[in-house]
């Protein structure tokens, strides 16, 4: 469980929480607004228009997906009142939105993975990595590396020269790359694709148009269910190779470092009632992400980690890609990315 041509309608919901990876334009869920609202005042009891006594806002972007269902479950059970934070959820279109709002102050915090933190970082955004959100283990949040249906292609061995479509320079290349190096191919027999939507790789995929693609749940249940082949997936890969991480800026960690603890004692008793009794938040996961009814009933909710810090290990083989890639320019160090001592 660890993470074109014309989009099917039963997709049409799904833009929104499928550009996590990718960094493409989407939909929020719902209709609701892509961009925060204007201010960033703190907000209290409905109609009140004040912030509770003692209290201090946190507004925290998300690409809404299967990876903020903590999120949305403190808020439902009332977590964040409880612990004394008040905390605004804002919903973004895609991930250059988000990265914007960050590095612009409109936000404080963010749901984001290694990658996209690591290249923020280093292109001069004071963004911390403060916890793992999904990743902790390999198992959890898997990353599918499939066949197109009738494609023939069952073996990590088949792909090689066959282009894969991915998002470049993502966690999706990044895995992609690692599994089937992992499998025994050479780095001059791997061939990728370049197809930032994740809706449009989907679709590609599915109508043969690729005859590989890499993609995140849900629609990776998807397309499985609908006979798309599992070639690889990185839940059972040697090495854990991907993790979704809450990261906040440093002016937020500088002027709201009690807020931010008080938000993660919330995360963390969302998280242990996820961990008693998943199947009791699918129907708010599947409003909330929008999970195709294809699979909602058959998905299996996610048990997530405590907060906790990402590996050493892993995030310093995302900085030595980044770098062999020429994205960033030079290495971030582990101790200044990541921020430690918040729960």
């Amino acid at each position: 469980m660890k993470r074109r041509g014309l989009i099917l309608a039963s997709l049409s919901v799904l833009i929104a929480l499928l550009t996590a990876c990718s960094g493409g334009m989407a939909t929020p869920p719902g209709g609701g607004s892509a961009s925060p609202a204007p201010g960033g005042a703190d907000s209290g009891p409905a109609g009140t228009g004040e912030p509770p006594a003692g209290q201090v806002t946190l507004r925290i972007g998300q690409i809404p997906t299967v990876d903020g269902l903590p999120f949305w479950v403190a808020e439902a059970q009332g977590y964040y009142r409880q612990h004394g934070v008040d905390v605004e959820l804002v919903n973004f279109r895609s991930a250059a939105e988000r990265d914007a709002a960050l590095q612009g102050g409109q936000i404080d915090g963010a749901l984001a993975d290694i990658i996209a933190s690591v290249t923020m970082y280093s292109n001069g955004a004071r963004v911390h990595i403060t916890s793992v959100n999904l990743g902790a283990t390999r198992e959890e949040g898997p990353i599918f590396i499939l066949a197109a249906p009738g494609s023939g292609i069952t073996s990590p061995e088949q792909l090689k020269g066959v282009e894969v479509a991915i998002s470049t320079n993502s966690m999706i290349h990044y895995v992609t790359e690692k599994l089937l190096l992992e499998s025994g191919l050479a780095q001059d027999e791997i061939a990728t694709i370049s197809i930032p939507q994740i809706p449009l790789r989907f679709e590609n995929l599915m109508s043969g148009t690729v005859k590989a693609a890499t993609l995140p749940d849900p629609l990776a249940s998807l397309a499985i269910a609908k006979g798309a082949t599992v070639v690889r997936s990185d839940d059972k890969a040697e090495r854990n190779y991907s993790q979704s991480v809450v990261i906040f800026t440093a002016q937020a960690l500088e002027a709201k470092e009690e807020a931010i603890r008080r938000f993660f004692a919330a995360y963390n008793a969302a998280v242990a009632d996820i961990r008693k009794d998943p199947d009791a938040f699918r129907e708010l996961l599947a409003e909330k992400a929008s999970l195709p009814p294809e699979i909602k009933d058959s998905w299996q909710v996610t048990p997530f980690p405590d907060a906790q810090l990402p590996g050493r290990a892993e995030v310093e083989e995302v900085v030595d890609w980044l770098v062999a890639k020429g994205v960033i320019n030079q290495k971030v160090p582990y101790d200044e990315i990541v921020r430690a001592g918040l729960y």
